[in-house]
């Protein structure tokens, strides 16, 4: 996935040098965005501790808070010295490869066997419907919203509405585990059939994501679909039958010789995971498929889990996770929404995930004899959207299908899903709450 804050900032030349003034500029640059994002980050997630939510939703209120809708508005001059178009090809890259290595963490924290051996009618169910009923939804209102953008020049209709029927389908897998960590509800049998129900859907939702990917981003033929389908099922099929027993039985050997995930280990497996990113990225198909692949292909071996969490992931999330929020926030303006029209399709936006998301996932708990209250906790949890969210909709947004108008939008709902998430599971699950081991807590995705 190739992004872009400012589109004249990407023709820049790279420094000259590695050690000149150029390339100190540079680093100069970096390093002030990152201080301002991992304070601001901070700050807010202080607060929103404060105020009943989790971390993760002050995460991405800092984000917004760093870009166009709140800092720009405010302090125009330090927001451009801070975020230096100049900077954001390093920017950038910083974010993607946070998100190569976020999504392979998504990918292994996908329990399959455990999650569906228990409520295997359930989890179906529940995941069935609540990707069906958004996505059908989604699909069938976007020409209405399409015929609604302010932007002069329009999308194309099919890209935008497959990119917005996709986005009304999303949960964020691994936000969703992190408040049931943080709340003390990871054990609960609800929060079991929660997440492997939502485990599904990102799988099924991440495959759609790359298919839809290659009808919209070049011209589209079905030979050139076809060769691309075969060179990514051939790939699928090298990952699981070659790479993954392979991979398995050389990481198992480590873990009992050493006792631990050695550097070694992990520089091995980042060299995997960005090999496979650049296959994917170069079969048509985005970067972040290739570490996902990896992830999943991994995601049985749950020493390797609890080692990678251990050692790999409390920088993945403390830093490269806030660069990739500050980096949505920077291409999401509020203000773009400047009269009441466009607040009312950011609502309509917004009551239309909820309820096609809400409903699908309570009819199929429903269908599946859960009780009222069990089948609403459901309902409520596979509405967090957030980061999976964010990331889906910056691929419609780099490909041109989703404008400015419509990512604002969506980026709002996806916020507004998870601030509205957290209170309501709290409430719905009073009473089961457990508290979190100290050696668990750090361990949280």
């Amino acid at each position: 996935m190739h992004f872009a804050i400012a589109t004249d900032a990407l023709s820049h030349a790279a420094p000259s040098s590695a050690v000149g003034a150029g390339a100190e500029h540079l680093v100069f640059q970096v390093i002030l965005q990152l201080i301002a994002i991992l304070l601001v980050t901070r700050v807010v997630v202080f607060f929103a501790r404060w105020t009943g939510q989790t971390p993760v939703s002050g995460e991405i209120l800092a984000g917004l808070l760093l870009g166009p809708s709140c800092l720009a508005r405010a302090f125009p001059a330090l927001m451009h010295k801070i975020f230096d178009p100049a900077a954001s090809p390093a920017f950038v890259a910083i974010a993607q490869i946070g998100l190569v290595l976020l999504m392979f963490q998504v990918g292994l924290e996908f329990e399959f066997s455990a999650r569906l051996r228990e409520n295997r009618k359930a989890v179906a169910l529940v995941s069935l419907f609540c990707l069906a009923a958004p996505f059908g939804l989604g699909y069938l209102s976007a020409p209405w919203f399409h015929a609604q953008l302010p932007e002069t020049t329009l999308p194309p209709l099919f890209g935008f509405q497959l990119f917005f029927a996709i986005a009304m389908s999303i949960t964020a897998i691994p936000i969703l585990g992190r408040i049931f960590m943080e709340l003390g509800l990871s054990h609960s049998r609800t929060a079991a059939l929660t997440v492997g129900a939502a485990a599904i859907d990102d799988v099924i939702g991440w495959l759609l994501l790359g298919g839809i990917s290659l009808v919209v981003r070049q011209q589209f033929t079905w030979s050139w679909l076809g060769g691309r389908v075969l060179l990514l099922g051939l790939y699928g099929a090298c990952v699981a039958l070659i790479a993954r027993p392979l991979l398995q039985r050389w990481l198992q050997r480590h873990l009992e010789r050493h006792g631990e995930l050695r550097e070694s280990a992990i520089a091995l497996l980042l060299i995997v995971l960005f090999v496979s990113a650049a296959i994917t990225s170069s079969l048509g198909v985005f970067a972040i498929i290739g570490g996902f692949c990896i992830g999943l292909a991994l995601h049985d071996n749950r020493r390797l889990v609890a080692e990678w969490k251990r050692r790999a992931s409390p920088l993945v999330n403390t830093l490269f996770l806030p660069v990739f929020f500050a980096f949505t926030g920077l291409r999401t303006d509020i203000g773009s929404l400047d009269n009441a029209h466009e607040w009312w399709l950011c609502l309509l936006v917004c009551a239309l995930a909820f309820a096609t998301k809400f409903g699908g996932a309570f009819l199929g708990a429903k269908l599946a004899g859960e009780p009222l209250r069990s089948s609403l906790t459901i309902a409520v949890c596979m509405n967090t959207r957030a980061l999976m969210e964010l990331i889906a909709i910056n691929v419609g947004y780099e490909l041109g299908v989703l404008p400015r108008s419509m990512f604002t939008k969506l980026v709002v709902m996806a916020i507004a899903s998870t601030f509205i998430a957290t209170p309501l599971i709290r409430r719905l699950m009073r009473g089961e709450q457990r508290p979190l081991p100290s050696g668990l807590a750090a361990a949280a995705p």
